[in-house]
């Protein structure tokens, strides 16, 4: 009976590893999008020639359109051809024009040809389960749908535009409860603001940092938890970034772990340094002991788990030498949630996916890239750790993951704003 139990777990912790730490499998789901989006730009284009074939003349005129055309989609193609060619830290002359006009070529001509086909695909079902009546000239018919045509070409470029103008800027104060089994007097009510994926740069200036100081300093919290990716590519981010953040104000102080993109930048140890210079604690598979009242809050924090080499063990282990009520885990990536709760932490904060950055709806719910990629792209999740190995100790576990509030890759937010994460501690 023992063996079997133990076939079955070891046969979970397999799938549970392919499916939710396999952290290759990205490249897979992005190589897949790409295909789709290259299919979607092959019909646009065929469309559009159609067109206008129809419509324009002479010859010349129809092929300067077509090559503006095509000079929009090698856009597209120009951060990815320019990092193959100089290495992925490369500085991108006209990074933020370039990029900017990209983010709304690819989600408005993406989303315009996806309606297109779908309405070609209904066209064709309807023609081929009604049967078709004799054509009759109705002009305010005919007026009323070059309206809708019109309207349908612009509505995914004007979102695409707010998206990349105004919905990567506009950010949200967001307030959550976390309940707690058996948490005392001392930290109900505990508030914590947490921030994450900053990705200083050309997308997050010094100036617009500054802005979200100054609103979680309002917030007046009683600790700040910082879970990386500070920086986005280059070395000299870090210095920006930390002299910004330096202005944070908490009761008990200030934490962060670092993540993925300040491993890959190579500022690991100068942020550590800058950081603890200004009086932010880094946590790099450590823990740090915070008094609160007649308790103990123990904040741990780990370094990536694909690339930091991380050590969550070791940061326990650092955490029992001054025992407290609560473990606080602060982790760049939420796949940690399982085995940390599995080990006794009861709180973990995470980012990493930027919650999608497009998404579908509005909910923590909807459809987005992130969604694809992991369980844990964007909000609150508890497991019950009663059906775990150590019964005696039931509480469940909490993991926030925040949508960050900076972006990567193509600068744009669509149902999806950056987010200050302002948590408070509630005994259940």
């Amino acid at each position: 009976m023992r063996s079997t139990i133990e076939f079955v777990k070891r046969v979970s912790n397999s799938v549970y590893y392919i499916f939710f730490m396999d952290f290759p499998r990205a490249y897979l789901i992005f190589a897949v999008l790409f295909a789709c989006f290259l299919g979607l730009q092959l019909f646009l284009y065929v469309r559009a020639r159609d067109y206008l074939k129809r419509r324009l003349r002479p010859e010349t005129y129809r092929a300067v359109v077509l090559a503006t055309a095509g000079s929009l989609f090698l856009c597209v193609l120009y951060p990815l051809a320019w990092h193959a060619l100089f290495g992925p830290r490369a500085v991108e002359p006209l990074a933020i024009a370039v990029r900017s006009l990209m983010a709304v070529w690819v989600f408005g001509s993406g989303g315009l040809a996806a309606a297109l086909l779908v309405y070609e695909l209904w066209q064709k079902a309807r023609r081929a389960l009604v049967s078709p009546s004799p054509p009759s000239p109705d002009l305010a018919r005919r007026a009323l749908l070059q309206t809708a045509v019109g309207f349908a070409v612009a509505a995914p470029f004007v979102v695409s535009g707010y998206g990349v103008v105004l919905g990567r800027r506009r950010f949200r104060v967001e307030h959550f409860d976390l309940p707690l089994e058996g948490l005392s007097s001392s930290l109900s009510q505990l508030s914590l603001v947490h921030l994450t994926d900053i990705h200083a740069g050309p997308f997050m200036p010094a100036e617009e940092l500054a802005e979200y100081v100054e609103a979680v300093n309002r917030l007046k919290p009683d600790v700040i938890a910082l879970t990386g990716d500070f920086v986005s590519t280059q070395t000299d981010e870090a210095d920006m970034c930390v002299s910004a953040l330096a202005g944070l104000r908490a009761r008990y102080g200030v934490f962060a772990c670092l993540g993925n993109h300040d491993a890959w930048a190579g500022v690991e140890d100068e942020l550590t340094r800058l950081f603890e210079t200004n009086g932010v604690r880094v946590l790099r598979n450590d823990a740090a002991s915070v008094r609160v009242g007649n308790t103990v809050v123990n904040v741990l924090g780990i370094d990536d788990l694909r690339i930091g080499g991380p050590d969550l063990d070791r940061a326990l282990e650092v955490a029992r030498q001054g025992p407290g009520e609560l473990r606080l885990l602060l982790s760049h990536r939420p796949e940690v949630f399982p085995g940390a709760s599995r080990k006794g932490v009861e709180v973990v904060l995470s980012g990493h996916y930027h919650g999608g950055q497009v998404k579908l709806g509005t909910s923590p719910g909807s459809l987005s890239v992130a969604r694809l990629m992991t369980p844990y792209a964007e909000g609150l999740f508890r497991l019950s750790r009663r059906a775990m190995a150590s019964p005696r100790d039931a509480k469940d576990s909490v993991l926030f993951v925040g949508r960050g509030v900076g972006i990567t890759g193509l600068p744009i937010r669509i149902n999806c704003p950056p987010q200050i994460a302002h948590l408070t501690l509630k005994k259940a």
